[in-house]
């Protein structure tokens, strides 16, 4: 029976889904016999692993657990920007080997035209909503049919590549920058020839794969991209946030296909307190002059540092019976007509920062915390339930 495990950001984002993800491969029954499935999203997801030993990584576009020899598979539903694969490849080979990696088919990918139109709207507009990779200008792009699968990208001779890359540059992406100041290496054939190469690349390092190869593997972790209250699906504040499903309820159809009748955790990561990235609304936001005497722990936060796109990281305080009443909701829809095989648990991350989120009442809703006081997986402690109103606080060694 495989160990399949959900990760799911609870909130905005930015919570410790790589934490979550180097944690449980950590635990996993032996090396080289896990696989981390980014599930959705793009490169834009900046999951940061640090370890004992000081290595430190922001993982994008590999698996989180990579550094403890997981594969990584791209989902369908995740977007990749072969440029930015090659780059990370290369950042992640310097301080450990890069894993090895699967691509379904039928995954659409970002051009760096999608980047530099996204990036040329946000200036123009004068919003922080985007993390610059080009998310929502690939999502709209295939909307409008100009767009076609890597599997089918990949079956195009070299030649081909080129005139087909060339025809969305001086056609689609012409007329939708029109009257917008583009940067001279926007039309230059330079860019186009270097893209392609990448995309080359990328596909000779990794092999397309159909879903059915994740049954190879006795450990699965599907680790979503940002959070709750950043889902496409929702009604409200629809600019602010991600052009992709954040929660339970797609991945599980993935799971019931390929691995009918396992039994599934879903764990909902989030940090002791609020953070936001940009534009957007914000529940208990507080000010940053409140901030030194709100949370005094708080540390700079080394992944989630200032950009022109982004803009600051705000912070908020946490109400529980938000939050739980938000996991609850997605768990519903995520294990609805599983039979109860199925269990919903959470990881708090920054209690070193900040330990004033009510914990107990936590515990009194489900049935497993994962409470994380410092920076690497091996920070990271159980609080089981083990009778109606009894909690244990169990250290867990992980061989970290």
């Amino acid at each position: 029976m495989q160990n399949i495990k959900l990760i799911i950001g609870a909130n905005y984002g930015d919570e410790g889904k790589g934490l979550a993800a180097d944690y449980f491969g950590a635990r996993a029954a032996g090396k080289f016999n896990t696989i981390n499935v980014l599930t959705n999203g793009g490169p834009q997801r900046g999951h940061t692993v640090e370890l004992a030993d000081g290595r430190r990584h922001v993982f994008k576009h590999f698996g989180a657990a990579s550094f403890r020899g997981a594969a990584s598979y791209f989902d369908e539903q995740f977007m990749v920007n072969p440029m930015e694969f090659m780059r990370e490849y290369s950042a992640l080979s310097a301080v450990h080997e890069a894993p090895e990696a699967y691509i379904n088919p039928r995954c659409r990918f970002s051009t760096p035209w999608d980047m530099l139109t996204n990036q040329l709207f946000s200036e123009k507009n004068g919003l922080h909503n985007s993390c610059g990779f080009g998310i929502w200008e690939t999502v709209l792009r295939y909307r409008k049919g100009y767009g076609i699968s890597l599997g089918a990208f990949a079956k195009m001779s070299r030649e081909d590549r080129i005139l087909y890359l060339r025809g969305l540059r001086d056609g689609y992406f012409a007329e939708r920058i029109r009257g917008l100041n583009a940067a001279d290496c926007f039309f230059r054939d330079e860019l186009l020839c270097h893209f392609e190469q990448d995309c080359e690349s990328m596909l000779l390092l990794c092999p397309l794969r159909e879903y059915d190869y994740l049954r190879h593997y006795q450990t699965v972790l599907f680790e979503n991209a940002q959070g709750l209250l950043l889902d496409g699906n929702s009604l409200e504040g629809q600019e602010f946030t991600t052009p992709s499903t954040t929660g339970s309820a797609r991945v599980t159809e993935s799971v019931e296909r390929i691995f009918r009748g396992a039994d599934v955790e879903i764990c909902y990561v989030t940090r002791s307190y609020l953070t936001r990235h940009g534009d957007g609304p914000m529940e208990d936001e507080i000010t940053e002059r409140q901030l030194a005497s709100v949370f005094p722990g708080i540390r700079p936060d080394a992944t989630n540092t200032q950009n022109r796109f982004q803009g600051n990281l705000r912070y908020g305080m946490m109400d529980v019976n938000l939050l739980a009443e938000r996991i609850r909701k997605d768990f519903d829809r995520g294990s609805r007509g599983t039979a109860n095989r199925y269990r919903s648990s959470v990881m708090i991350t920054h209690l070193n920062e900040y330990a004033g989120i009510d914990t107990g009442s936590l515990a009194q809703r489900f049935e497993t915390l994962y409470l994380s006081d410092g920076k690497t997986g091996g920070d990271t402690h159980i609080l089981k339930r083990t009778g109606a109103q009894h909690a244990v606080r169990t250290a867990i060694s992980a061989g970290i």
